[in-house]
């Protein structure tokens, strides 16, 4: 994978399918940040051109390269509905949740929670107890990822305020708040709560995850 960069996002370097309606473009992915998906030495193509569906279209993509249409790129992030590895997009053949980036979000949006994370029962009342027992009231449950650990990625899970930008989930008694780039890689996960003598404590189903460490705290896509 791409080396991380805090300021680019975990796709830097790799090259990715970022998908924005009917039309799904591929290059080397530069930036991801609040306002924008940047991707070099790009092509595109939308659905149904020259006979080909967007899924047929990859798959030749994946195996002789595309042609350079543009040399930098930039998708409102808004727009964007995906963005992934091309070459873990063409192993699962079609678009499916697991690849799915955030639906287009406006700052303090909530929606379900099941609609971009889930947690289950265990995870939720862990995190009610903790919310009661530190007196947490006014924070949100804040799950992101950073660049790190043996994999590459790293889980975020802490308590914290609102912030502006932030995609807010209401769920049972509490906010699951999240920044758009971490929304990226974490939809479709599942938080759970593993307690007991051989408990982990919080641990990700991540589907999204071509690769994770046997600590379960670091991924790769």
């Amino acid at each position: 994978m791409g080396t991380f960069h805090d300021d680019k996002g975990a796709l830097h370097g790799i090259t990715v399918v970022a998908e924005a309606g009917d039309t799904v473009y591929v290059g080397r992915c530069d930036t991801i940040d609040a306002e924008s998906v940047i991707l070099l030495d790009c092509d595109l193509h939308a659905e149904g051109d020259d006979g080909k569906t967007n899924a047929e279209w990859l798959q030749r993509a994946a195996r002789f390269g595309v042609w350079k249409k543009h040399e930098r790129l930039a998708l409102p992030l808004t727009d964007v509905s995906t963005v992934t590895p091309l070459g873990d997009f063409v192993r699962r053949g079609t678009t499916t949740a697991a690849a799915t980036a955030p639906a287009p979000v406006e700052s303090q949006q909530t929606t379900p929670a099941d609609a971009v994370v889930g947690l289950t029962d265990s995870a939720k009342s862990e995190v009610r107890r903790l919310i009661e027992a530190e007196n947490r009231t006014d924070q949100g449950l804040r799950l992101g990822v950073s660049g790190g650990g043996c994999s590459g990625l790293v889980y975020k899970v802490e308590f914290d305020k609102r912030q502006e930008g932030d995609l807010v989930i209401a769920c049972e008694g509490f906010d699951v708040l999240l920044d758009r780039k971490s929304t990226i890689y974490l939809r479709g996960v599942t938080l759970d709560h593993q307690s007991g003598l051989g408990g982990r404590g919080f641990v990700f189903n991540n589907p999204n995850a071509s690769n994770t460490c046997g600590c379960g705290e670091s991924f790769a896509v």
